[in-house]
């Protein structure tokens, strides 16, 4: 869609200037999704949606989208010449096919009305009329079908002789018809004579005022007495051609629009018709098929092949100076308030009677403005200050009069300095600044008697005399940013900076606006009060900001361009200076709100307020279905689901992805930048997949309690079971214990070592006998004092083991015994399972040295440790245990010796199974196996527990 202005050219000049009135309308084509760009009828339904007839199927309009239908969808054929809305919202419409056709409930349907040869429909209340005026003034008539609505009968098919007032078979109004009855004109409460000048009647349209009556060669405007109150010649007379069409509306600020085949379409302004066809870029022989007038106002123009335009509102317009610049930035009011000065970047213009007219040209930029109400023209060439009686208006050389004294003035020329003028002479003194930082001064303004200086950096205020400008003091506020503009309104300072308005007060930032109405604002130029109103100009438009409501003027709604500098209210039309021209709207129109949207959800092709979805499904897709005639471009669209935040969508089409499951609210909310929101709300249940559903939850539920009370009941059994087997295991340790403590304690040993006492007392060797008794006492306190403790540490167990030894060689007197200890051992730190390698050391005693008689008997013990496996050998030089002494007849008895090795294996296991992750292993081999006396070897392994 393009958006554009619709010119009227209108001589409104000085000697040398012609300005062009534009009104402001929209251009749509294919490339904006209309079907062809040849229409034929445009008409709205109840609902305002606009229908239009194409040469390729029947299309509706909403202001977003065009939707067609075509023969796919049940069009006998696409090229629809006439259509109309009864009552009911059932669209009637003539194609090319043999039958009249009507589409209802979203459906085409075909009925019994034969409607080949007609183009037209006229509808009243309760009758149809289908006609064609294609061969009125070849043959003086025409033919056509009265159909009833009660019946859907034809109750009239003829043709019929063209009677003398009127050119088709009924005129009508709002669907009444309005009667022609002894040369009257009755409609509602009125019967009005129809003039003698009035000759044959084509079109009839009453107006609150008077009776607008399109006649063959004349427009009549007539009071409701029948007086003429205007007689206006046609451009063309309407009968040149018999097959020319014609076409006539009346809009609700009582302009008249014509349009007549091959000649264009006017517009009656000031009693004279106005072509405006070129301005719509097309050629005065192209044709304009059909003018329509919606229920809001809007024109819509159908053309031949230049698709569908429509004007919103004849009260938005624009001037424009054709080749010429159209940069227009400033506004004086006259003094005496009748007129308007309006500059744009080099000329001077005033603003009257709705024209606006040239009144001086410069080389060089101009800027006007008001000081005390007083009109100024500031100039950039040396010029003295002066009164032109001519333009009325006071002409200052400089930027900004700061000062009037009787025929002193204080001009700020525009770097840093201030010129003052007496009387008038161009010959003045410059008063210089007083502050050494190079700077351009961009705006000053006097404010309680001080004045504020801007350098685009910071404001502050400053104060001169006739000698020097001085800097009085910084402002406690700081702003980071460009400062484009500041103005007081009251006592609160607004300052425009960084895309935003700073609104500050005795000094302190009270507020920041950077959106009006949804919209973000751009670069401000000026801040402009107006009564009570502010207005921000904006290089993305003019913002309105007022307690009545705010207000967001642009390119797509009312102005000829974005970029705005100035505005100024005149006469109650509000006119806007911008980059391309200068806007003119009538105030009114910014009093009250645009109408908001109307819009539906739709899911595919249908239209919802509730949808269920499966479970498995992740991708919705909404599209909503807007109608918004006001300024689609300016339409802001918002969603949110359940309780988050709003979120802007730049299309109509949203996609969900993965909704959660059960019930969800998806609220939409549609408007124009200044209208209230429109909003729906729709409900989608997404199923829940099974594994979320009450029942599987539930048995699941059930399963997970079942199971851990299984787990529960069986960690209740394996604890039992682990509390007998520690018993059984702490019984079958201290059995083991007791059964290892008697191993140690052979009898014999005991028996044989008193033996030896007591011959040591009776051979009166007391020192032998006393050492003897003093070595097994400490022996027996050793396995007394430890036999409770299933650890003992290796000092303690090498102490007994040597006392042990010790005596058993007294007893013997046939080896020697030696321990080998690593040098890495630290033997008060380990502890090893008690009463483990006694029984081996015995073993080796009584089987293995105890029977040599060379008396060279010996007993090595070794301590290794690897990390924190300990290694135990006893190694001793005998026969062996199973091997026989030769001088011995029999082999040498293991049956004690197999007993406690039973035991220390029994307690070996029991360690094993406590710790499995630790080594706990004995192994007996011999230790030289390839000699005669083959030794016997015991190699312990155990893992040293902290």
């Amino acid at each position: 869609m393009k958006s554009i202005f619709l010119i009227l050219f209108t001589t409104v000049f000085s000697s040398f200037s012609n300005a062009q009135i534009q009104y402001k309308f929209n251009h749509f084509t294919t490339d904006d999704g209309l079907p062809t760009n040849s229409i034929y009828c445009i008409t709205e339904n109840n609902n305002g949606e606009i229908i239009l007839g194409t040469d390729n199927g029947l299309t509706f309009f909403n202001g977003n989208n065009f939707k067609t239908l075509n023969v796919k969808d049940g069009l006998i054929n696409p090229y629809i010449v006439w259509v109309s809305v009864d009552e009911k919202g059932v669209i009637w419409f003539i194609n090319y096919g043999e039958k009249l056709q009507k589409y209802e409930n979203n459906k085409i349907q075909n009925t019994t009305i034969f409607s080949e040869y007609y183009t037209q429909i006229i509808e009243t209340k309760d009758k149809f009329f289908l006609y064609t005026l294609q061969n009125r003034y070849a043959n003086k008539c025409y033919t056509y079908n009265e159909v009833s609505k009660s019946d859907w009968k034809v109750t009239k098919s003829k043709n019929f002789k063209i009677p003398k007032k009127i050119a088709p078979p009924i005129l009508v109004q709002n669907k009444k018809e309005i009667q022609v009855l002894n040369n009257h004109l009755i409609y509602n409460k009125y019967k009005v004579p129809i003039p003698n000048e009035v000759k044959f009647v084509h079109k009839v349209v009453f107006t609150k005022n008077d009776v607008w009556v399109l006649e063959e060669n004349f427009l009549f405007s007539i009071d409701f007495n029948g007086v003429i109150l205007k007689k206006i010649k046609l451009p063309q007379s309407l009968s040149v051609n018999p097959i020319y069409k014609n076409d006539f509306i009346v809009d609700p600020q009582n302009n008249c629009w014509l349009s007549i085949q091959s000649k264009g379409l006017f517009i009656l302004k000031n009693n004279n018709w106005d072509s405006i066809s070129e301005n719509l870029g097309l050629n005065t022989t192209e044709n304009i098929n059909f003018l329509y007038c919606d229920r809001k106002g809007k024109i819509w123009i159908a053309t031949n092949e230049n698709g569908l335009f429509c004007i919103p509102n004849t009260l938005i317009m624009a001037f424009r100076f054709k080749n010429k610049e159209n940069y227009f930035n400033g506004f004086a009011h006259s003094k005496d308030k009748k007129s308007l000065f309006v500059s744009s970047k080099f000329r001077l213009y005033s603003y009257k009677n709705d024209t606006l007219n040239l009144l001086q040209n410069s080389s060089l930029e101009i800027k006007i403005g008001n000081y005390n109400k007083v009109p100024i023209l500031y100039l950039p060439i040396n010029e003295p200050i002066h009164w032109d009686t001519k333009l009325q208006l006071l002409k200052v050389t400089g930027k900004i009069l700061l000062k009037n004294e009787k025929d002193k003035h204080y001009v700020f020329t525009g770097n840093s300095s201030i010129n003052i003028s007496i009387k008038g002479k161009y010959d003045c003194k410059s008063i210089n600044s007083k502050i050494e930082k190079k700077e351009k001064i961009k705006q000053i303004i006097l404010h309680q008697n001080e004045y504020y200086f801007n350098n685009s950096e910071k404001i502050n205020i400053r104060t001169f005399d006739d000698h020097f400008i001085y800097k009085k003091r910084d402002l406690k506020f700081k702003i980071k940013g460009y400062i484009e503009d500041f103005i007081f309104i009251k006592d609160t300072m607004w300052i425009a900076a960084n895309n935003s308005v700073y609104r500050v007060y005795k000094e302190k930032i009270i507020d920041r606006i950077t959106q009006i109405n949804n919209v973000n604002i751009d670069v401000i130029h000026k801040i402009k009060p107006i009564g009570e109103a502010v207005y921000l100009c904006a290089n993305n438009g003019l913002f309105k900001i007022s307690s009545n409501g705010n207000l967001v003027l642009n390119k797509y709604n009312f102005l000829p361009n974005n970029d705005v500098y100035n505005v100024a209210l005149f006469n109650n039309e509000l006119l806007v200076a911008t980059k391309d021209g200068l806007g003119k709207i009538n105030n009114l129109l910014l009093q009250k709100k645009s109408d908001k949207p109307i819009f539906d959800v739709f899911y595919y092709d249908s239209k919802i307020k509730k949808l269920e979805i499966p479970s498995y499904q992740n991708l919705v897709k909404i599209k909503l279905a807007i109608q918004n005639y006001n300024s689609p471009k300016n339409q802001i669209i918002q969603y949110k689901i359940n309780t988050t935040e709003w979120t802007n969508s730049q299309s109509t089409t949203v996609d969900f992805q993965s909704l959660s499951y059960g019930k969800n609210t998806l609220i939409f909310r549609v408007k124009d930048v200044n209208s209230d929101w429109a909003t729906n709300k729709i409900r989608i249940n997404r199923a829940f997949p099974f594994y979320l559903k009450w029942w599987f939850i539930l048995v699941v539920n059930i399963l997970v309690v079942g199971l851990i009370y299984f787990i529960y009941r069986h960690q209740i059994a394996k604890i039992k079971r682990n509390k007998q087997q520690e018993i059984i295991t702490n019984n079958k340790v201290a059995e083991l214990r007791q059964s290892a403590l008697s191993a140690m304690m052979n009898p014999h040993f005991v028996f044989n070592s008193l033996n030896a006492i007591q011959y040591f007392v009776n051979s009166n060797q007391k020192e032998k006998s006393s050492e003897h008794l003093g070595k097994l006492a400490r022996l027996v306190r050793l396995f007394l004092s430890h036999a409770s403790e299933p650890f003992i540490s290796l000092e303690d167990e090498i102490k007994r083991l040597k006392i042990y030894l010790e005596l058993e060689k007294v007893r013997f007197n046939n080896f020697d015994f030696n321990f080998n200890i690593h040098d890495k051992i630290d033997i008060n730190q380990i502890k090893i399972p008690n009463m483990i390698v006694q029984p081996f050391i015995e073993n080796a005693i009584l089987h293995g040295v105890s029977h040599l008689k060379e008396n060279d008997g010996k007993i090595d013990l070794n301590f290794r440790l690897k990390k924190e496996v300990l290694t135990i050998e006893i190694i001793d030089n005998g026969y062996g245990i199973t091997h026989t002494n030769p001088k011995m007849s029999t082999p040498n008895n293991a049956s004690h010796i197999s007993k406690g090795i039973v035991i220390i294996n029994e307690r070996m296991e029991i360690l094993q199974q406590s710790y499995p992750e630790k080594v706990f292993i004995i192994k007996q081999q011999d230790a030289f196996p390839d000699a005669i006396r083959k030794g016997h070897k015991v190699i312990i392994v155990v893992t040293i527990l902290q």
